[in-house]
């Protein structure tokens, strides 16, 4: 009898993004309609605040197409206990959809509950901080915030509905977290890339799309973030919300061997090693880990200074001082031990170890402070 194989959703196939993308004000109060499509008995799971700023229009477009729900009150971490406490609740009900509602944390385990019940999922993001909303992608940290492992699916959400309104009231620090991580698409990519002596048509297309990004972020960032403090929903700002979710979410989809991450993200996981820094954004760690990977790729100081300028205009100063955590060699020494031999890291074109980890971030320290 012939052994059946398993496979790898991160590189069986191509899933490219959502069925279904809409950046639309107040697509909320039409909810109904695009959720009827895929189901009639509905988890809701999001948190407190999240909740407050979508439900009700939400709830009541549901009801206005008779579609049965149920809420969760997520809290904490995407970890495998709160992955079960959604499943537990949506096999309960019997639903037939999970909606993930607020920022990364409750879209993703929204997301690997409904992967783990093969139920498809949609999601309300509240705030663009990463590309949760749209990617077949989570990652899974364990009680007390440490990087534990990624988890790759079948399918990206079915439906992402976006109201640019609640994003445009939400603080401006989560945009900016969000712009930072859909740059290292275009960092990390452009790094992965130049070990590549062939790159796949996916590849070529997914780092094309990445340079319209970046392009894209240089000449509109600093505009969506100065509408986004004063709650201000201009074109800018509503492009930027779609970089940070929509496009972001097709490139890493189709860079699966270049735009899963590298050397950032890896910076970006060993640092959840640090108690201190599980309370920081997700895009502030990757920011930092962006700088931090150009010194190990041994990048012109020009160009490095004219990225970190850059950074320093959305708001973050890439350093240990910057973000506010202790600068101690202990500190280094457990970023690098727990980043050198992550997947990503993995990906980078040169051989990386702790001792290199450890000098590229005393440059930076030196070099930004």
């Amino acid at each position: 009898m012939t052994k059946k194989v398993k496979l790898d959703p991160q590189t069986a196939y191509l899933q490219a993004a959502p069925a279904q993308y809409i950046n639309e004000k107040g697509i909320l109060k039409k909810a109904g309609a695009y959720v009827s499509e895929w189901g009639e008995r509905v988890l809701i799971t999001g948190g407190v605040r999240a909740l407050r700023a979508a439900e009700e229009d939400l709830t009541a477009s549901l009801d206005e197409y008779g579609i049965y729900w149920e809420k969760n009150v997520f809290k904490g971490e995407v970890s495998q206990s709160n992955m079960e406490i959604i499943k537990e609740k949506a096999e309960k009900m019997k639903a037939d959809l999970i909606i993930g509602v607020g920022g990364g944390k409750a879209i993703d385990t929204a997301k690997a509950a409904a992967e783990d019940l093969r139920l498809p999922v949609a999601a309300v993001p509240t705030i663009a901080a990463t590309c949760a909303a749209g990617s077949a992608f989570a990652v899974v940290y364990t009680e007390d915030g440490q990087f534990e492992r990624d988890y790759f699916m079948t399918q990206n959400p079915r439906l992402v509905m976006v109201d640019p309104e609640i994003i445009a009231e939400a603080p401006a620090k989560y945009l900016k977290s969000g712009i930072l991580d859909s740059l290292a698409k275009w960092y990390e990519g452009k790094a992965v890339e130049s070990g590549i002596e062939n790159p796949s048509l996916e590849t070529v297309v997914a780092m094309n799309l990445a340079e319209i990004l970046y392009n894209k972020m240089r000449a509109e960032a600093i505009t969506a973030v100065e509408q986004c403090e004063n709650n201000d929903l201009g074109p800018e700002l509503k492009e930027v919300i779609d970089l940070n979710i929509y496009l972001t979410t097709i490139i890493q989809s189709l860079g699966q061997n270049t735009s899963r991450g590298a050397a950032a993200h890896g910076i970006h996981n060993g640092m959840t090693a640090l108690a201190e820094s599980h309370e920081l954004l997700h895009g502030l760690k990757v920011g930092y880990g962006i700088i931090v990977q150009l010194y190990l790729e041994e990048k012109d100081q020009d160009y490095i200074d004219d990225v970190i300028e850059f950074f320093n205009q959305l708001g973050l100063v890439p350093s240990f001082k910057g973000l506010g955590l202790p600068f101690t060699e202990e500190n280094l020494a457990k970023i690098a031990a727990k980043s050198v031999n992550d997947t990503v890291m993995l990906k980078m074109p040169i051989k990386v170890t702790e001792e290199m980890i450890i000098e590229a971030m005393q440059k930076v320290e030196k070099k930004v402070n």
